[in-house]
């Protein structure tokens, strides 16, 4: 139940995430940007924590699971409850990675339409520059030069900036999720493989009880003959006296 609810929470914060990326993208002025950015940077934050404790509970109810006798009667359930939270947390994941790429895309089409407003002719090779380097503003160098250009291009090199820091952060978490899920797919793939590790345990351990039984059945038979025997010839002893 604790791991329901820590997913629900994910999920709640991935909800509030995707609403201020699209405020970030809106016409707001420099005290909602900074408001907003604030908001998104607590969440992203909070929400990387919400993702490691879950990992972590799930992980904790796998060990516990494997520790439990094979012939445990809760052990079947266990497990369907164990793989179902698997799952649905690994979709909360995916849902998180297809929301941060969207708004990565978003964010760089943002910047380039800011690039082309100061640059008309700055070709895509130059825009991808911008947008993979840490120094974004070079492009603006020479319009930052035009008298007549230099306010509309120091006001777009702050757009720029601000939207560039925030693809870098989105490159962050879609990052760090990735990493989750790969983390979450061997765990799916573990899980696999001990239940069929137990099941071919328990196959062997039927064999083996059943070749054991068949050894008792003989071993009685053998028993009772080598008994009957004795019998017989302790009979015929007498008769001969």
């Amino acid at each position: 139940e604790e791991v329901k609810d820590i997913n629900r929470k994910i999920i709640n914060n991935i909800t509030l995430i995707e609403e201020l990326h699209g405020s970030a993208l809106s016409n707001i002025n420099d005290e909602q940007t900074e408001e907003n950015t604030y908001r998104l940077e607590k969440a992203v934050k909070q929400t990387t924590k919400l993702n490691n404790q879950c990992k972590t509970k799930i992980k904790a109810i796998e060990l516990s699971i494997a520790r439990m006798p094979a012939n445990s009667g809760d052990l079947p359930m266990r497990k369907t409850q164990h793989a179902a939270l698997k799952k649905k947390f690994i979709e909360t994941i995916q849902r998180y990675q297809d929301i941060e790429r969207t708004y990565q895309q978003k964010y760089r089409q943002r910047v380039e339409r800011q690039i082309k407003i100061v640059q008309p002719n700055a070709t895509q090779d130059e825009i991808e520059r911008v947008l993979d380097s840490d120094e974004p503003n070079q492009i603006f160098a020479q319009s930052l030069m035009q008298s007549n250009r230099s306010g509309q291009a120091r006001a777009v090199l702050s757009e720029v900036q601000s939207r560039h820091d925030d693809i870098k952060k989105i490159e962050k978490t879609i990052l760090e999720l990735h990493q989750l899920f790969v983390d979450m797919q061997m765990m799916v793939e573990q899980q696999a493989e001990t239940i069929n590790q137990i099941e071919t345990h328990a196959e062997t351990t039927v064999v083996d009880l059943e070749q054991g039984n068949k050894d008792i059945g003989k071993a009685i038979v053998s028993a009772r003959s080598t008994r009957a025997k004795k019998w017989i010839c302790f009979v015929i002893f007498i008769i001969l006296l």
